[in-house]
């Protein structure tokens, strides 16, 4: 019977993988701004009547009420997408931030973002975060991670980085998409392939093994949490505003990889409503 686990990647070719990362980005960016909006992530959803926009802020504000953040910071946004939490973090703290994502396109969408609303004290790159070549050691005072390391082919490589780059004393926060279990057979190990595979998912591991990785690199956990249920309307509401889109228009913005997200949303949504994906939400600091 087919079996499955999920703390390591199903690929094994990283190169490759980040490569296909890259493009995935660089060919749909521009489309999800589009459609999704600023913030190409999941929202907080606590009621009935939160817009798309209202409910990813709300997320952001909810992952903020856990941390310190002072004018004095320099925050560095792993995975930065096209720079909304960037551009939210700068314009309320003042604080320096960096954004950093495999795309071209979304860096350049990015600083375009910056360019016209005059926010001079954020900067966007192109970096991978499982090197972070472009940031030197103890430089950072928060690394700020949403929903990007479901895509990094070596989480626990990306989370020595982060232990890397942060100062004594310093905090990663991450929220990413996770397992609810460390393995699966038959039926559910194929629909975890699949899952992963439509996504470009290398894996997803359960909140418990993010917790011992963070653990073993030798970060302090503060915070461990699962904001499932909070955040799986999202899918629900996605679904919804790409029914305003034509066929020909989601051809036309994104190609066929932007045709096919219509049915990877649905498997998104049908992980959250089963139980199968969760949200996983973690605070940790380097000694």
């Amino acid at each position: 019977m087919d079996k499955i686990r999920t703390d390591h990647a199903i690929g094994q070719d990283r190169s490759k993988i980040t490569h296909d990362i890259a493009l995935f980005w660089d060919k749909t960016s521009r489309a999800w701004h589009t459609i999704w909006g600023p913030h190409i992530h999941h929202g907080f959803f606590e009621n009935d009547r939160e817009t798309p926009i209202e409910a990813q802020e709300k997320l952001i504000e909810k992952l903020l009420a856990l941390l310190a953040v002072t004018r004095n910071d320099t925050i560095l946004d792993v995975g930065c997408g096209v720079g909304g939490s960037s551009l939210y973090l700068a314009k309320k703290y003042g604080a320096a931030v960096i954004g950093v994502t495999l795309s071209r396109k979304q860096v350049d969408i990015a600083t375009e973002r910056a360019e016209q609303e005059a926010i001079d004290n954020v900067s966007f790159k192109i970096d991978d975060a499982l090197s972070l070549k472009s940031v030197p050691d103890d430089a950072i005072d928060i690394v700020w991670s949403l929903e990007s390391c479901e895509q990094f082919h070596d989480k626990e490589l990306f989370i020595k980085q982060a232990f890397r780059v942060l100062k004594p004393g310093c905090t990663l926060i991450l929220a990413t998409w996770c397992s609810d279990a460390d393995e699966y057979e038959g039926w559910q190990a194929k629909k975890y392939r699949r899952l992963c595979n439509a996504l470009q998912l290398p894996y997803m591991p359960t909140i418990a093994h993010y917790v011992r990785m963070m653990q073993k690199q030798g970060f302090t956990i503060s915070q461990a949490l699962d904001w499932s249920a909070h955040v799986k309307r999202t899918w629900e509401v996605g679904l919804n505003s790409l029914r305003a889109y034509s066929f020909f228009q989601i051809l036309r913005m994104s190609g066929w990889r932007g045709l096919r997200f219509r049915v990877q949303a649905r498997m998104m949504q049908e992980g959250f409503d089963t139980g199968s994906v969760r949200y996983g939400v973690f605070l940790v600091h380097k000694p």
